[in-house]
């Protein structure tokens, strides 16, 4: 197949059917798949080509099968469509999924990967959710739906229930086990994935609890790059620049990061692919988290009350644009630890690149699930310039925002639909409320999953609140942005 491709179309400079698996990967959305198998194969390249270093992926889909079908009859190629901001797409066929699991279908397939003496590391990105962590604790949510299911049947299907069932057949077969990384959005995701990981184990047998934590490589990882949600126009795209149809194309900006803490043990020397490793992971993820998704949450929410659909379309307006830096610059940069990062100047590439309009990023993609992300990307910062003093109105009307979105009280908007675990319940509360603005702030910060229990107890916080939720509902999100920049 990849001597039938055009030349203009880069390959794997290695031979495919040559690559001998050495990473698990639970997850196989189109992420990983333009981030970590894209360095992966960088990496390969950049190394001896004619013999390859046994770093191929076998990844699994936890919850549909269509990727596992979409790429086995391709023999697990598919494209990757960087597009520019000037209009200039570039593809390349990534080779390093050797193969695609789909594991409620393949569990034993699945559980064979952990005991190969060949895997040395195993990878997530399961998205938060999958973590199953009790917001309040920081440990394993235990009645969690997902947990619960896990714990009663035969074989687990949650992401942390694979991992120690996988780990726990490396400990009885006597191997040393792989180097765990998580590649989610989470702050400080390698500590959070042990400690749900030891709390799970801790609930079959306490030894298993205790070889994990003393045994397992859980490094932090920070992880960058835009993938939008695969559209026709990218099916299409791909199969005018292939010359053939490409099931599972993938569509990302150019930018690509990946920071990760140092580990002991083999692996790929993804630095040849651009990779960082480091001491510390700290300041490049909260620069991330509370710059990139933090803005990302306002920008979802603001654009969506304004009958915008992509990133790139709420970047078109000055006045949304100008909002987007301020809120970082005067609000978000103050939260940060002390680093040698040039914040401004990351900042001003972050506008570059959300103003890219071949990526079109769905602000309802961005904004799904804001419940479950909201205390590490907007109520944190805003927590920390309360304490300090610091007025934080960009960030209020980021939060008055996804109340509004999340509960259907928009006021003079249109209803905007919103994914969230919370749907049903934040529904209830906007039906309940009604446009009265203070009913609703009082109600949605009854919200303890999403809001917690500090801020809601602050009353400077929520009469911010009530007057940005009722700006909100009376001009729109225009209008507010506006009254705010004036």
């Amino acid at each position: 197949m990849l001597d039938l491709l055009p030349r203009s179309v880069a390959r794997p400079g290695f031979d495919v059917t040559a690559l001998r698996p050495g990473i698990l990967h639970l997850g196989c959305g189109a992420f990983h798949r333009a981030h970590q198998a894209v360095f992966t194969q960088r990496a390969l390249q950049a190394g001896n080509a004619a013999a390859p270093e046994p770093w191929g992926i076998i990844a699994a889909s936890l919850r549909k099968a269509d990727m596992r079908d979409a790429l086995r009859p391709q023999h697990g190629l598919y494209t990757v469509l960087e597009r520019g901001a000037e209009g200039i797409v570039r593809a390349e066929v990534v080779g390093t999924v050797r193969e695609v699991l789909y594991a409620p279908q393949q569990s034993a397939a699945l559980a064979a990967r952990f005991v190969d003496p060949d895997t040395h590391i195993v990878t997530l990105t399961v998205t938060s959710a999958a973590y199953c962590i009790d917001t309040v604790t920081g440990h394993l949510c235990v009645e969690h739906p997902d947990i619960q299911r896990d714990l009663q049947g035969a074989v687990p299907q949650s992401a942390i229930g694979i991992l120690v069932a996988g780990l726990a057949q490396v400990r009885q077969a006597g191997l040393r086990p792989p180097v765990v990384m998580s590649c989610d959005n989470l702050a400080g995701n390698g500590r959070v994935l042990r400690q749900v990981v030891m709390d799970y184990a801790a609930l079959q047998h306490e030894s298993l609890a205790d070889w994990i934590g003393a045994s397992v490589q859980f490094p932090c990882s920070m992880v960058d790059r835009i993938v939008p949600a695969t559209t026709e126009v990218d099916q299409a795209d791909a199969a005018v620049m292939l010359g053939l149809q490409d099931a599972a194309p993938v569509s990302a900006e150019p930018f690509r990061q990946w920071v990760i803490e140092d580990f002991d043990g083999p692996r790929p020397r993804w630095e040849d692919a651009g990779a960082e490793f480091v001491s510390d992971v700290a300041p490049w993820e909260a620069s991330k988290l509370r710059l990139l998704n933090g803005t990302h949450m306002a920008i979802a929410y603001l654009g969506a009350l304004a009958g915008l659909r992509s990133v790139s379309e709420f970047m078109a307006d000055p006045a949304f644009g100008s909002y987007a830096l301020r809120f970082m610059l005067r609000e978000q940069m103050p939260t940060l630890p002390p680093s040698d990062h040039d914040i401004t100047a990351y900042a001003h590439q972050l506008l570059q690149r959300w103003r890219n309009p071949g990526i079109v990023h769905r602000l309802t993609r961005v904004g799904r699930n804001g419940s479950e992300k909201l205390q590490t990307r907007l109520l944190a910062s805003l927590r920390e310039n309360f304490q300090a003093g610091r007025p934080a109105p960009c960030t209020t009307l980021a939060v008055a925002a996804w109340i509004c979105c999340a509960s259907g009280s928009t006021g003079q908007s249109e209803p905007v639909q919103m994914e969230d675990t919370l749907e049903h319940r934040l529904k209830a509360i906007g039906q309940a409320a009604g446009d009265d603005a203070e009913r609703l702030t009082d109600l949605a910060l009854s919200v303890e999953e999403a809001f917690g229990t500090e801020l809601p107890r602050c009353a400077a916080f929520r009469a911010d609140l009530v007057q940005a939720v009722t700006a909100l509902q009376r001009g729109g999100a225009r209008a507010a942005v506006r009254g705010l920049m004036a």
